[in-house]
């Protein structure tokens, strides 16, 4: 084992490396589930939540090439996240357990100091059977399955009407930022890995590079604020990255409202390809609302945990 490690380095990556790593998880995708699932935007977009030249990795073959990627980010009180990608020409040779011991190390260093047990996540493609089997030798044990659904659009959608009193209405930017951090602080406080966050860090990670307040929405029940959605427009499609629900009105049709408004948005955007992760076990029964507007699975990443 020591002489194929000596094949390749490990160094931090510099901002340059962005379209190479972009590059080398489009392959990881491509072997795994069939098609790419990264654009340059979100890697560029994480890289704006942690520290590359601390956080993150690449491994070097003899020829300079990346085919190699991991990163460990701090994404709440008692939370980590990370990935890990091999090239699949590059795989058995100590790759993805060298950066995932670099992640690993670098999460203790992170949680020294805080209050609270820490832990660990780390997302895989699900038929990724060797990498399931890498992190089930190093301690961690399977806690979630998340299924990627799609939607290709081939007309104008319909719309879901709300209850008397309700309105929904664009994102207002320097108005509704609080509003909807609150929103969402109360929506998403009972899933699972919830983490308490802070206004600050919130919601400068998501005005990143995909930014686009026009894309975001918030409906009100009278003057208070009932639901909201926030998506961003990718190279491979429109991306819903959080739809929150305050428990009062999750009967309301709201939830559907703000799906058939975005999806409409897209539309007359001329992009029709919709795309969103959702929790397999969502207590809300999130599944069940994607499927009622015409989204199907497309494929699954395994979330495994690692009590630091």
């Amino acid at each position: 084992m020591a002489k194929e490690i000596q094949k390749f380095k490990i160094k931090h990556p510099t901002v340059e490396d962005a379209q190479a790593i972009t590059d080398l998880v489009a392959l990881c995708d491509i072997e795994d589930i069939g098609e790419p699932d990264i654009t340059l935007s979100d890697v560029l977009d994480m890289w704006n939540s942690i520290q590359i030249e601390t956080d993150a990795w690449i491994a070097l073959s003899a020829t300079n090439e990346i085919i190699g990627y991991g990163f460990v980010e701090v994404t709440g009180a008692n939370r980590m996240d990370t990935c890990v990608f091999v090239h699949p020409q590059f795989k058995n040779q100590g790759i993805g357990s060298l950066l995932l011991a670099k992640v690993e190390e670098r999460a203790h260093v992170l949680a020294k100091g805080k209050d609270g047990g820490q832990k660990l996540m780390n997302q895989i493609s699900f038929t990724n059977s060797a990498a399931r089997n890498l992190v089930e030798a190093r301690g961690y044990q399977f806690s979630r399955l998340y299924e990627r659904m799609k939607i290709q659009l081939e007309e104008q959608p319909g719309q879901n009407h709300l209850p008397e009193g309700m309105t929904l209405r664009p994102f207002q930017p320097d108005q509704d930022e609080e509003t909807l951090f609150s929103l969402y602080d109360e929506t998403f406080r009972d899933t699972w890995g919830y983490t308490k966050k802070d206004f600050s860090t919130w919601i400068s990670q998501k005005k990143g590079d995909g930014y686009d307040p026009s894309l975001w929405f918030l409906v009100w029940k009278d003057a208070k604020p009932a639901g909201f959605l926030m998506s961003r427009m990718q190279e491979d499609g429109l991306f819903i990255d959080l739809l929150g629900v305050k428990r009062e009105y999750r009967k309301d049709g709201i939830g559907k409202a703000l799906l058939l408004h975005t999806f409409g948005m897209a539309y007359q955007q001329n992009q029709k390809t919709i795309l969103l992760y959702v929790d397999s076990d969502s207590l809300t029964n999130a599944n069940r609302l994607y499927q009622q507007v015409g989204m199907t699975p497309h494929s699954q990443t395994a979330v495994y945990m690692k009590e630091l």
